[in-house]
């Protein structure tokens, strides 16, 4: 195999990527360059904490967490947070670029290097070799599972295979067609990264920044829930839960919020990810009335903010590494609750609501959840991950997947500039429209439905 080379630079690597795929040339700001010849230099390049735990950011903006009406404030907003918040048809002017796109390409071509020439490696063995490479596998199968829930068309199973998804690199050549492949091709190949991923990786990770056996077997339960493929969703849960199941005690903390543990120490958090940057915008008061007397998420995570009127998620505050948004424990618990629900299993989604509730309420306050019918199952679950999720980006996926269930996604209306929008149902403003110095450079990318 011949030696492959890569560039590790400042500016975007998947606008190099573009250009290169028109058989364009564009100087690029690079600091540094190096061969990769030996095994660990391709663990240097899975160990880059700060290129891999970007995640997104409009799906924070976007959500129905957020309702700021204030115009002072919106105005303060940059134009692409502007109109996402309106879901309007373009968010980026002419020639400007998406950092989240960006982001979440560049991990792909850097998981496309491992898995190109790992194992072709020098100087380490075949057990280190193969779990570099099972790394690569599922932080390449979270980068696409995150672009086509903002890209692609929301997954609907009776047609997945016409539906638009996003553009599918493989490798690290340059000159791929960018054309966009169906959802079903996306998912598909990110189910078969975890699968393939799962026999070298460790139980437990070194920190929470690699992936282990408990994350890949949480993004494959996040995978199978987006596809409505439930009954998987829930056994991948129960593996994920298996390994690791600790939560935060929220009453440990009341008064004390310096003692949250950072990323690497917390236990929730099985895959560190965060959002690429924070929106900062005063919480729904349709959410903050979900809250009941006692539950430490409303105590601990809203308050006040500076610049922002009314109450805004404040939890970013405590150990300043951004907004959590990768699978966690909270995360796998609630999968399950929710296919319970959707089985109609009372008792068995009452146990895993209940299961995470009681480490989130105080002690003079915790009521176990009682649920009176089958038909208030779902509800419950969908409020508790509104509860749970507050303020991460991660309602903006539930509320795209929700808008196959009738009677649980309803039009959300926000107010901008003294101006009313709403976003219905089934609408097209549910997929991210791709930015235009993209498609100025690949219009075989094309844009997104509007």
């Amino acid at each position: 195999m011949k030696t492959s080379i890569v560039k590790f630079w400042l500016g975007g690597i998947f606008l190099l990527m573009l250009t290169a795929s028109c058989r364009k040339y564009v100087e690029v700001q690079q600091y540094s360059s190096r061969t990769l010849i030996n095994t660990t230099d391709y663990q240097f390049l899975m160990n880059n904490r700060d290129e891999f735990k970007l995640g997104y950011i409009l799906p924070t903006v976007v959500n129905d967490d957020m309702a700021t009406v204030t115009a002072s404030h919106q105005a303060t907003w940059g134009s692409e947070i502007k109109n996402a918040y309106i879901w309007a048809e373009q968010y980026y002017v002419q020639g400007q670029m998406d950092v989240g796109w960006n982001n979440l390409y560049k991990q792909i071509y850097t998981s496309n290097e491992v898995l190109y020439g790992v194992m072709s490696s020098k100087n380490g063995t075949e057990a280190l070799k193969k779990e570099i490479y099972a790394e690569a596998l599922v932080q390449r199968a979270y980068a696409y599972l995150m672009l086509v829930n903002q890209y692609g068309e929301i997954y609907n199973p009776a047609s997945a295979g016409t539906q638009i998804g996003v553009p599918l690199l493989l490798t690290p050549d340059l000159y791929q067609p960018l054309n966009r492949a169906s959802l079903k091709t996306i998912y598909d190949k990110v189910i078969k990264d975890l699968e393939e991923a799962l026999p070298s990786l460790p139980n437990a990770g070194t920190n929470n920044g690699h992936p282990d056996k408990a994350s890949a077997y949480a993004l494959l339960s996040r995978t199978h829930l987006y596809m409505r493929n439930y009954d998987l969703a829930g056994e991948y849960a129960d593996k994920s839960l298996a390994l690791r199941s600790t939560l935060l005690d929220l009453r440990t903390y009341v008064g004390n919020t310096a003692a949250f543990p950072r990323s690497l120490q917390d236990p929730e958090i099985l895959l560190f990810k965060n959002t690429a940057g924070t929106f900062r915008s005063e919480l729904n008061p349709e959410l903050l009335a979900l809250f009941a007397t006692g539950d430490q998420r409303y105590t601990l995570y809203t308050g006040t903010q500076s610049g922002v009127p009314g109450r805004a998620f404040v939890r970013p505050n405590f150990t300043f590494e951004g907004i959590y948004a990768g699978p966690s424990v909270p995360e796998m618990i609630l999968n399950r609750a929710e296919v319970y629900a959707r089985a109609g299993n009372i008792a068995k989604t009452q146990e895993f609501l209940n299961k995470l509730r009681e480490k989130r309420f105080t002690t003079a306050t915790y009521v176990p959840l009682v649920i009176a019918s089958a038909t208030d199952l779902l509800p419950a679950v969908v409020n508790e991950r509104r509860r749970e999720f507050m303020g991460t980006g991660l309602r903006w996926f539930d509320q795209r997947r929700y808008s196959l269930d009738p009677g649980i996604t309803k039009p959300v209306t926000r107010t901008f500039e003294n101006q009313s929008y709403t976003l219905t149902a089934g609408s097209n403003r549910y997929i991210f429209p791709v930015a235009p110095g993209l498609l100025d450079l690949n219009p075989e990318i094309q844009q997104s439905p509007r």
